[in-house]
């Protein structure tokens, strides 16, 4: 019914007398219009001195450069800044200067006037609105000098010089309000406090451009996410605690599937257990969990009641935080709840490790589609567990490993792979058990050099962001975050560069 109404309604608008004289009259309009126009601009230049005309000109000078150039043209008044700051600085000089001169005669005649010393020490004589002068019908003549245009047109040029002093001091109440209680969390380091420095700035720079693309001062700065996740039985939980050399408070271990939470586990506490309702730091690390049950809330109506945030007292992996993962099954994939949690968890690991039981079988088709547009030995890698060399198929590994990749046939590839080799005749054996604490150490050594990758990462992430928005940044503070993006770019955010530092920083000044 909307489309004949609409119709409807739009043939009744055309009938009537005022749109349809419009549409009849169109071309006389306009002319009209601009005859009119035309009329006004030939009245007011004959009509105004030179001196008015130009106190015109110069207004529409400082708001064009006001709502003009910082509103939509921020990359040209980046481009030829030093010509439009020369431009603000010679105009406001001759404003200032035209006010001073002025406002020197004005003081010059009200000395000298003693009717007038009254209104000597009056601020209104800076705007000059008092008159000076009585005519012979003792009735008070207009002031011979206007400085009222000259203060408004000071306060403009002034305002806009400062638009561009302002991009040279860093947004610290912003920071302040936005990382008030992570700072106070935070441990304090050198590393940590530069990268929340640098994520507050990068979310100013963000901020009413796209809120999926702010970050949390976690992800700068913050504990490296590692996911261990796969089918079920597959040895996550005991392949995490080996890595741990101790068995996490809650970890289950059994044939059957056993792991049915999403436990994430915060390393360098205290204590082993459930995270405390007090411990803020630990509960900081996992706050990616919160995030998820709430998207997993908008999108499917509901939560997963089966999360779980877990403090452990190995301090060899104080900085990383471990996601011990249920095990992926193929009814799970018509479950709104669990693959909405699942999925969007995937893709915000820092990190994750495929675990892959060689005795388990196929990998499940819906599960390798998490991985088709992430890279290999950047985002994710491949542990094969219970790996003994005599029983390895390399065809039905080979066919199996290229699920995770866009293509058919892919040979298995060494470095992105990780051989845990079985631990069955642990017992009997002595030198199984000795490979298989190799196995353990490679992999510890690898997970602690996912470190610097990640944070390579993370900032790779933001100067694409930044670089993606630079061109649609909108307000009167457009260049300020135009210059602080740009310092982002070209310094802190770039990897092959080392970061600015300077004593000026302290004090929020950035040079």
């Amino acid at each position: 019914m909307t489309g004949p109404v609409t119709e409807l309604l739009e043939r009744q608008l055309v009938k009537l007398p005022f749109i349809e004289a419009i549409r009849d009259h169109g071309a006389l309009i306009f002319f009209l219009g601009i005859l009119s126009y035309s009329l006004f601009l030939i009245h007011w230049v004959v009509s105004t001195n030179w001196e008015s005309k130009f106190h015109t000109f110069s207004i529409v000078i400082a708001m064009s450069g006001i709502f003009y150039l910082h509103y939509s043209r921020v990359l040209l008044l980046e481009q030829y800044e030093i010509f439009f700051v020369q431009c603000w600085l010679l105009l406001g000089f001759y404003h200032v200067s035209t006010w001073k001169n002025n406002y020197d005669k004005v003081k010059t005649e009200l000395n000298s006037i003693a009717s007038l010393r009254p209104f000597q020490g009056s601020l209104m004589r800076f705007f000059i609105v008092r008159p000076m002068h009585k005519n012979s019908s003792n009735q008070w003549e207009q002031p011979p000098f206007r400085n009222g245009i000259h203060v408004l047109l000071i306060i403009l040029y002034g305002w806009l010089l400062f638009l561009h002093v302002i991009p040279f001091i860093s947004p610290v109440g912003y920071c302040r309000d936005q990382n008030s209680q992570e700072k106070t969390l935070a441990n304090g380091s050198n590393r940590q406090n530069q990268a929340t420095d640098v994520c507050c700035r990068y979310n100013y720079v963000m901020e009413g451009l796209d809120t999926t693309q702010s970050v949390s001062s976690n992800f700068c700065g913050g504990p490296i996410t590692i996911a261990f996740a796969g089918s079920w039985s597959t040895g996550k939980t005991t392949i995490i605690n080996s890595l741990l050399g101790h068995n996490y408070s809650t970890s289950q271990i059994a044939p059957a599937p056993s792991t049915d939470k999403f436990i994430c586990l915060t390393m360098g506490s205290p204590y082993n257990g459930p995270i405390q309702s007090d411990d803020f730091q630990r509960r900081q690390n996992c706050q990616l969990m919160g995030h998820m049950q709430q998207i997993t809330h908008e999108v499917c109506g509901k939560g997963l009641p089966n999360v779980l945030d877990v403090a452990d007292t190995n301090s060899e992996f104080d900085g990383f935080v471990f996601l011990d993962m249920p095990g992926w099954q193929n009814e799970y994939h018509h479950d709104c709840a669990y693959r909405t949690f699942y999925e969007h968890l995937m893709d915000q690991m820092d990190y994750v490790y495929v675990v892959w039981d060689l005795n388990h079988g196929k990998i499940e088709d819906e599960f390798a589609e998490f991985f088709k547009g992430k890279s290999r030995g950047t985002n994710f890698e491949v542990i094969y567990n219970r790996y003994n060399s005599e029983r390895a198929d390399m065809a039905f590994l080979n066919q199996q490993y290229a699920k995770l990749r866009h293509g058919a046939q892919e040979l298995l590839s060494e470095i992105y792979t990780i051989k845990v080799h079985d631990q069955a005749t642990l017992a009997d054996d002595s030198s199984s058990e000795s490979q298989f604490d190799q196995d353990i150490q490679h992999l510890r050594s690898k997970i602690q050099s996912v470190n610097q990758t990640v944070h390579d990462n993370r900032k790779q992430l933001m100067k694409e962001n930044l670089l993606a928005v630079r061109g649609n940044l909108k307000g009167i503070w457009s260049l300020r975050k135009l210059k602080i993006s740009d310092r982002l770019i070209k310094h802190e955010l770039n990897v092959h560069r080392e970061p600015k530092s300077s004593w000026l920083r302290r004090f929020g000044i950035e040079l």
